[in-house]
């Protein structure tokens, strides 16, 4: 019984840790799939509950003028994190008035108008952006307008809620509204009545508490669309400003050449201190494995001067060349042949094979797993190299590659993260891939000698 409680734990023990490590790789793929708005809210499980803002109920017969923005009008604009609206009634002035965003609408009370007087008025997206409004047919070159007393609203409202005779009396448009209900201030949840195109209610004003706000119910199929797209992945595809082919093609050349040409040179490497003998072998070897303990940023300077004094930046090779002396792939190579017999260069010797033949026949066919092992090592280290890369390539280098490129998606205020995840998980594929086909040789490399 003990034996089998100790096994559940330490599979317990082993699963608990394995959903750990994998929960930066979840995170990344989930936030790869998700809306621009919910990138960094820790939401992955869609929410069939549309919550409005809060509102303050109106006074009564009060003269106030409602602006309603809606964002769907607007094809061409980008992500809108902040909506306000200029206008003769502040001055033209983008210090005041913000609208507030009620679900998928923006809306600013406008208090205090005079009557009977035109006033013109423009809405601006992101600080910057300043556009017409969309929803209101009076406009003036490049404003819009409205006239009080002949409206109360720029368009038709999708909440038309007012206050007469002390109630509040909720008007909800229907082909706007799915279930909805009004939550008001002391939390209690008021279903609403289908009439005349509207869901309606009537709340004594006592009973409201000074503000409510709508609630309605989602389609699943709505509420995941509300959370999760495709877009993310169409828009690193087909960026005009992400050549995504040009830099994964430039991440796949320096990856392969400088995995490819390090292999090569520590096999070398490797066969020559664990076979053949020559002056200060030993202490040679003894002092490339004390560079280990050197950090690498030390060496950042010296190679990125010695890269610029031979005109190699942004170039294929100042990316690959400084990375392809591996003191740690000479290590695992030498140690790798120390373990095939001597005898068998004995009889590759005796056969007359010479120093290439013997290399090929015997060194790389037995050497494979531990090659490869090196290979994908190799490969993943310059496939995720972004220090380096960004180092020797200039901001307009064609010769830039993935990581790099990713960081495009970075701004000085605002981050992409939904694109940069995206981008990510089309970068873990040629690793992924590889790793897929390679894994016997990374297993019997990775386990050589640990079983007699």
């Amino acid at each position: 019984m003990m034996k089998i409680i100790k096994k559940i734990a330490m599979y317990f023990i082993l699963l608990t840790g394995s959903i750990l490590v994998l929960l930066p790789f979840f995170w990344m793929v989930l936030t790869a799939f998700k809306q621009p708005d919910q990138t960094l809210k820790y939401n992955f499980v869609p929410n069939q509950d549309f919550v409005g803002t809060w509102k303050k109920i109106p006074k009564e017969n009060s003269k106030r003028f409602t602006l309603q923005f809606d964002p769907h009008l607007y094809k061409n604009l980008p992500e809108i994190n902040r909506v306000k609206v200029i206008g003769d009634f502040n001055n033209w002035s983008e210090e005041k008035d913000t609208l507030i965003c009620d679900r998928n609408l923006w809306i600013i009370y406008l208090d205090g108008l005079e009557q009977q007087k035109k006033y013109y008025y423009q809405f601006v997206i992101n600080g910057s952006i300043r556009v017409v409004d969309y929803a209101n047919k009076n406009r003036d070159n490049d404003k819009s307008f409205f006239i009080t007393n002949k409206s109360t609203s720029n368009t038709q409202l999708e909440d038309a809620s007012f206050v007469e005779n002390n109630k509040l009396f909720i008007k909800l448009l229907c082909d706007k509204q799915k279930s909805p209900v009004v939550e008001l201030g002391n939390n209690n949840q008021i279903s609403l009545i289908e009439k005349a195109g509207y869901f309606t209610a009537e709340i004594p004003l006592t009973e409201s508490h000074g503000k409510y706000r709508i609630i309605e119910q989602k389609e699943w199929q709505e509420a995941v669309d509300d959370l999760y797209t495709l877009s993310n992945f169409f828009k690193v595809l087909y960026n005009k400003d992400f050549p995504f082919a040009l830099f994964f093609l430039n991440s796949l050349i320096v990856s392969t050449l400088t995995a490819f040409i390090t292999v090569i040179i520590c096999t070398m490497a490797g066969y020559a201190f664990s076979k053949k003998d020559f002056w200060l072998k030993d202490q040679i070897f003894l002092l490339l494995l004390s560079s280990m303990m050197v950090p690498g940023m030390i060496f950042m300077i010296p190679q990125f001067l010695l890269v610029n004094d031979l005109g190699w930046i942004n170039t294929y090779q100042g990316m690959i060349v400084p990375h392809l002396a591996n003191v740690f792939g000479l290590f695992l190579l030498k140690q790798y042949i120390d373990t095939i017999p001597n005898s068998l260069f004995q009889a590759a010797k005796l056969d007359g094979a010479n120093e290439w033949q013997t290399f090929r026949i015997i060194i790389v066919p037995l050497c494979t797993p531990i090659m490869a092992t090196l290979f994908l090592m190799t490969f993943v280290g310059q496939w995720s190299n972004f220090l380096w890369q960004l180092i020797v390539n200039t901001p307009d280098s064609v010769y830039r590659t993935l990581p790099v490129g990713l960081a495009l998606f970075r701004g000085q205020y605002a981050s992409d993260w939904g694109l940069m995840m995206a981008g990510a998980c089309f970068s873990i594929i040629p690793i992924a891939m590889l790793f897929l086909f390679t894994q016997r040789y990374f297993v019997a490399g990775m386990t050589s000698g640990a079983v007699k």
